[in-house]
C-alpha cells in the first residue's frame, strides 16, 4: 500500500493536516522516517488521539507495524511506563479496527543473564556514543548507580538492541522523544549519537522539524540550536515566529 496523501483529509485537524502535508513533502528524509519520528513525539507527548491517527497512516503492513511497536516500546525508556501502555493501547485500537492478528505473532524477548545484558549494551552504547561512551556511562553512575546499570543492561542490552527497527529509525525516534519531553542534555547526546551511526546531518535536522506539528516552536528551536553547536551547519530554514510556515 502506498502513501496516500489523500488519508489525511478525514482525521486531523485543518491546521494539523495542513503542516503534516507540508513536513511530508519535505525532501532529504523519508515519510516513512518522518511518521516513526512523529510517533516518537506523539507518545512523549501523551496525545492519544493524534498518535492513533499517525499510527493508522504509518502501518501499511506487517512490517510497518513491527516498526511502529518497536519505537513503541523502546519509548518506555524514555517517557515511562504510563505512556508506553497508554500509546499500545493506541496501536491495539488499529489492529482491532482493522481486524489482524500481528501482535499474537510477536514473541517478547526473555530478559538474559547480567553479563550478557551488560556485555551487548556495552557493545552497542559503544558504537552510538563511541568515545563519549566511558563519560555518560561513569556519569550516569556516579548520580545513580542503579541507573548507570540498567541503562546499559536494560536499554541498550535489552531493549535497543531489538530486532524489527534498524538503529537509525531507533535513535532518530529517540532524538523526537528527547525533543518532546525537554530533555535537552540527553538529546545532545543522541544527536551526536545518530551522527556516529551513519544519519546524515540534515536527516537528524528533518527529524527535528518533524516535530513542529506536534510540539511547541520554542523545543524545536532548541533542539534546532542544538543540532547547529554539534554540527556546525546554518539551519536550511529560518526558526523563527514564521517557522510554521516555512516547514
Amino acid at each position: 500500500m502506498k502513501y496516500d496523501p489523500d488519508r489525511l483529509i478525514d482525521p486531523f485537524s485543518p491546521r494539523k493536516r495542513d503542516l503534516l502535508k507540508r513536513v511530508l513533502s519535505r525532501r532529504r528524509f523519508s515519510r516513512s522516517g518522518r511518521l516513526i519520528c512523529s510517533i516518537g513525539y506523539l507518545q512523549a507527548e501523551g496525545d492519544s488521539r493524534n498518535l492513533v491517527r499517525v499510527l493508522d497512516l504509518f502501518i501499511r503492513n506487517e512490517k510497518d507495524f513491527r516498526k511502529a511497536y518497536e519505537t513503541l516500546l523502546q519509548g518506555y525508556l524514555f517517557c515511562g511506563y504510563p505512556r508506553a501502555i497508554e500509546s499500545f493501547f493506541c496501536l491495539s485500537e488499529i489492529l482491532k479496527n482493522r481486524k489482524v492478528s500481528w501482535m499474537n505473532r510477536v514473541k517478547s524477548r526473555s530478559l538474559r543473564d547480567s553479563a550478557e545484558l551488560i556485555k551487548r549494551g556495552d557493545s552497542l552504547a559503544g558504537i552510538i556514543h563511541k568515545d563519549k561512551f566511558p563519560r555518560i556511562r561513569n556519569k550516569i553512575s556516579d548520580i545513580c548507580p542503579d541507573l548507570g546499570y540498567l541503562m546499559i543492561a536494560e536499554g541498550y542490552g535489552h531493549v535497543l538492541s531489538r530486532d524489527g527497527l534498524d538503529l537509525k529509525g531507533r535513535e532518530l525516534a529517540v532524538v523526537a522523544s528527547l525533543i518532546s519531553l525537554g530533555a535537552y542534555r540527553q538529546l545532545h547526546s543522541h544527536i551526536r549519537g545518530a551522527r556516529n551511526i551513519g544519519c546524515h546531518d540534515l536527516e537528524i535536522y528533518e527529524a527535528i522539524i518533524t516535530g513542529i506539528v506536534w510540539v511547541s516552536p520554542g523545543k524545536i528551536r532548541k533542539a534546532v540550536g542544538l543540532w547547529t553547536d554539534i554540527t556546525g551547519r546554518e539551519p536550511p530554514d529560518s526558526i523563527d515566529k514564521n517557522i510554521y510556515s516555512r516547514v
